[in-house]
């Protein structure tokens, strides 16, 4: 049962190198989301229904307000960002769930690096929610975003491919961290207030006053800026070293809180 789970031969276990053992743990979680609709709809119809709340909801309000047109380019990468770490927190649900049925002992009951299950999780969360980035994308595309050339659109594509494996990586470190799934969604209010309050949905002058630091410290404010540096060809090291700080320092904690868990656990079993 164990070698079905994770796709493997018993003359494949033995050969197979560490980044073998990633690619299978990963490809497994990948094969099982391909055939599941309701993991495909989360991922591709979820911030596309976003987008269009948002256009309908505060297109007008924007417009009225600031004299200019809701920026859509923002608005995508917006809900791409915010929904890439809502699904991770889908994720670590999951995760709670698995661990209270016994998966990841069954797992490290295997021969192998043990690091490889959590590396592929983080992998196949980061696959996931870079295609929901991508979804959101696309239908900015569609609704008038300017993302400029193919050169600037790849440069946009690799700093939300990040992002997607630091909301991967935070996923799988809650999913090991918290007792319940209900206690991994309870992180859900910091996504949406890093949603509600960025530069994309509104500009910074239409905060109250005492908001604006929260606007000018939102993760999602680092991305667009630096989208926006991208786009508009004047990136600059602040921006970058802001947008690392941020996702950067989200996956580093993340490989810690695991690898700090794992030497626990193994502390414990000895």
């Amino acid at each position: 049962a164990n070698l079905q789970e994770v796709g493997m031969s018993s003359g494949e276990q033995n050969h197979i190198g560490w980044a073998g053992a990633v690619a299978v743990r990963a490809g497994r979680l990948l094969r099982r989301w391909r055939r599941s609709p309701v993991t495909i709809g989360a991922a591709l119809g979820v911030p596309v229904v976003m987008i269009v709340i948002i256009r309908v909801m505060f297109a007008g309000m924007v417009e009225q307000f600031s004299g200019a047109e809701m920026d859509m380019t923002g608005v995508a990468v917006m809900v791409g960002v915010s929904q890439a770490f809502t699904g991770g927190l889908l994720g670590a649900g999951a995760i709670v769930q698995e661990r209270h049925e016994g998966l990841p002992q069954r797992l490290a009951s295997m021969p192998g690096p043990r690091s490889a299950a959590s590396v592929g999780r983080i992998l196949a969360e980061a696959a996931r929610a870079f295609a929901t980035t991508l979804a959101a994308v696309a239908l900015g595309l569609v609704l008038g975003a300017e993302f400029g050339g193919a050169v600037h659109l790849l440069g946009v594509l690799v700093v939300l491919a990040f992002v997607a494996v630091s909301a991967g990586a935070v996923g799988v470190m809650l999913g090991h961290l918290v007792e319940t799934p209900q206690g991994a969604f309870s992180f859900a209010p910091l996504v949406m207030a890093a949603m509600f309050f960025n530069t994309a949905m509104m500009p910074r002058e239409m905060y109250a006053a005492v908001l604006r630091p929260l606007v000018d410290g939102s993760p999602i404010t680092a991305v667009i800026e630096l989208v926006d540096a991208i786009i508009g060809g004047g990136l600059e090291g602040q921006q970058l070293l802001v947008f690392v700080l941020w996702f950067g320092g989200l996956v580093a904690l993340s490989l810690l809180a695991l690898r700090r868990r794992a030497s626990g656990l193994r502390r414990w079993v000895l």
